[in-house]
């Protein structure tokens, strides 16, 4: 299975974003996650996501984000929800947090399940 990484990179902030996709057509779900955000307030990459391709449709979907101490300072079961760099309500500080995503959705076939599992990193600026 090959894999191909494609590197993104934007000007504003002196930020950039890596995504993996893998173009194996037995496996079409992939994934993108930024490795950066800026939870600041200008509307502007203020929060993080991890988007999954909308060519798979989760049946169950789990995200969570840790602080260098191993502590959960996010979690989601919804596809649509993104971190906005708080914990417990507070703006935690700037570093690098590990994110861990694990879903299951249909083949294409519409029968059965498969598992998608991926970790990274994402650093929070402000």
């Amino acid at each position: 299975m090959r894999q191909y990484i494609i590197a993104i990179g934007l000007a504003v902030f002196s930020l950039s974003a890596a995504a993996q996709t893998n173009p194996n057509p037995d496996e079409p779900c992939g994934i993108f996650a930024p490795n950066a955000f800026t939870p600041n307030g200008d509307f502007t990459n203020d929060e993080f996501r991890v988007l999954v391709s909308s060519a798979c449709d989760p049946v169950d979907f789990h995200l969570s984000v840790y602080d260098r101490y191993g502590r959960m300072v996010f979690e989601s079961i919804e596809t649509t929800k993104a971190w906005d760099g708080k914990y417990n309500g507070r703006m935690v500080k700037d570093g690098v947090y590990i994110w861990h995503l694990v879903a299951n959705y249909l083949d294409p076939d519409g029968i059965n399940a498969t598992r998608l599992e991926d970790k990274g990193s994402v650093t929070l600026y402000r």
